[in-house]
């Protein structure tokens, strides 16, 4: 069911995303599934932002905007939607450039999704190449990576797994955290804000550690830094990484 995008895949198509553009056709999808109490909830898309709301309700709602250069790109952008009561798994199918006429070729597709879930569903594998995510108040795991975006989560409360290339992430994490989390980013600024207790671990290698919490940071021999410490009565993990990119840990 879930079609994994390829590194290959990705460089392409990150290469060929354009920063502006006329959506001058544009159309709706907006569908609502009955779902169990924690159900697993998953997406990938190329082009376009991503935000996660909660609701209290046994129900998921998926809402997107579709907008293309022409009306041919528009018809073969299509939403397909795997449903179970267990699952929701969410594809977005841009245009293959064979199926497109040829002065079609080089134009451009998005579509923008909100997703509103039960508040302890699974964030599971929401993959994205060029957009932002953000993810609020969902108390159960949550897995997401963008290629090309930012990524901020607020009101969390389970295991979580982050991952950008060129982004930066935002955690913030209420007085309780629950189980370890793992953020790493390539080419951005990683920034957690925690009021709980929660055992520290970051690295970078070209980049600059910063702490509200008097944690001591150490320069590698020849490259690169680290940070190892406890926040409140220490806990779960938190453990960041970063190529090009800082780290801070606030209160």
């Amino acid at each position: 069911m879930r079609k994994a995008l390829t590194l290959t895949a990705v460089l392409i198509l990150a290469a060929g995303a354009a920063s502006a553009w006329d959506s001058a056709y544009t159309e709706t999808f907006d569908r609502t599934y009955s779902v169990d109490h924690g159900v697993s909830v998953g997406l990938e898309n190329i082009n376009g932002d991503v935000v996660v709301e909660v609701w209290d309700r046994p129900e998921v709602r998926v809402y997107a905007e579709k907008s293309a250069s022409s009306a041919e790109r528009l018809e073969l952008l299509v939403i397909r939607v795997h449903e179970s009561a267990g699952e929701i798994y969410v594809e977005t199918d841009y245009p293959d450039s064979r199926d497109l006429s040829r002065e079609d070729r080089r134009g451009h597709s998005k579509v923008e999704y909100t997703l509103t879930v039960p508040r302890f569903a699974e964030i599971d594998e929401i993959e994205l190449v060029n957009g932002d995510l953000r993810i609020d108040s969902v108390e159960g795991a949550i897995d997401a990576e963008t290629v090309n975006g930012t990524i901020v989560v607020g009101g969390a409360a389970g295991r979580i797994d982050l991952e950008t290339v060129n982004g930066g992430i935002e955690l913030r994490l209420g007085p309780a955290v629950g189980d370890d989390i793992s953020l790493s980013s390539v080419n951005g600024r990683i920034e957690v804000f925690c009021t709980g207790s929660a055992d520290i671990r970051a690295e970078t290698v070209n980049g600059r550690l910063s702490n509200d919490f008097g944690i001591e940071v150490r320069k590698g021999r020849y490259v690169g830094a680290s940070m190892d410490g406890v926040v409140g009565g220490g806990g779960p993990i938190i453990s960041m990484e970063t190529v090009n990119g800082s780290i801070h840990i606030g209160s």
